[in-house]
């Protein structure tokens, strides 16, 4: 696996710098369309991801032409995306459903498109224990980990539409869902949360034969684009070569390193998940 990653990389540098030759004979001015990746959870750091991070700002850059600038940052920690969020607020970002759930309103979000993991626009997550555990949530005790339960509050609203303070365990955010699968196999951990693809990648192997679903979230959008602040006549060029990028050979490579299939048009329900700050309610 780690070859393969430095394949990826190697790849994806000679990608990039490729690109940025003939790009660099167009110098840009003018607007700003500089955006955020937000994936809490997701492994890696800002400094490995920036080579992502640069391709989608060259690709978005070219397709707009030099009337703009753009430029890419990625934050796998919610503190350093807050962080940079209060102090230079970018014009569009990427970002985890549950820091759209916690955060929208504060940054006054605007969903422009919606990511497709695994090809759909929606998901599910699955809550696992060990086969021995209970077979109700609610009979659970201990911690239940998941690349997804960082955003603590939103997370237990999102998964099981309860205020996280009513739950009988706590929820604790992982960059090593696969070891907390392990732990939670071993009964070392009280339970675990899979996405759909984390579902689907473990389903084959023979850790799923030591566990068991006790809870499935009910249908939730997958993590959307956002556009930060006031729509402007750049939003639908921005969300039109998105929806583009899937049937445009060039980006293939780029969308695998996204981790998705493409773009689709904005979830129309998102604006149902948005919470305040208070955990005595969810939506």
């Amino acid at each position: 696996m780690k070859r393969l990653h430095k394949l990826k990389l190697v790849f994806l540098f000679a990608w990039v710098a490729g690109f940025m030759v003939c790009w660099n004979a167009h110098p840009v001015s003018g607007k700003d369309l500089d955006f955020a990746v937000i994936q809490p959870g997701q492994p890696g750091n800002p400094v490995q991801a920036q080579p992502v991070m640069d391709a989608m700002a060259l690709y978005v850059q070219k397709k707009l032409g030099n009337t703009v600038s753009v430029k890419g940052h990625y934050f796998n920690k919610p503190e350093d995306a807050l962080q940079f969020m209060e102090k230079t607020p970018p014009a569009w970002g990427i970002v985890r459903i549950g820091f759209y759930s916690d955060e929208a309103q504060h940054f006054g979000m605007v969903p422009i498109a919606s990511t497709l993991p695994e090809g759909s626009s929606t998901e599910r997550w699955r809550l696992v224990t060990q086969k021995s555990g209970p077979d109700n949530w609610r009979g659970l005790k201990g911690e239940v980990f998941g690349n997804m339960l960082f955003e603590q509050s939103a997370a237990a609203c999102l998964l099981f539409g309860e205020p996280v303070h009513k739950l009988p365990f706590q929820l604790k955010g992982t960059y090593r869902p696969l070891r907390s699968l392990r732990q939670v196999a071993a009964g070392k951990a009280a339970g675990a949360v899979l996405d759909i693809a984390q579902y689907k990648a473990v389903k084959p192997l023979d850790i799923f034969d030591k566990i068991k679903i006790i809870h499935t979230s009910r249908e939730l959008p997958s993590d959307p684009v956002v556009w930060f602040g006031k729509p402007d006549q750049w939003t639908d060029s921005l969300s039109g070569i998105l929806m583009g990028m899937n049937k445009d050979p060039d980006a293939a490579s780029l969308l695998r390193m996204l981790q998705t299939e493409g773009f689709g048009p904005a979830n129309k329900d998102l604006s149902s998940f948005k919470r305040g700050k208070a955990d005595e309610i969810c939506f």
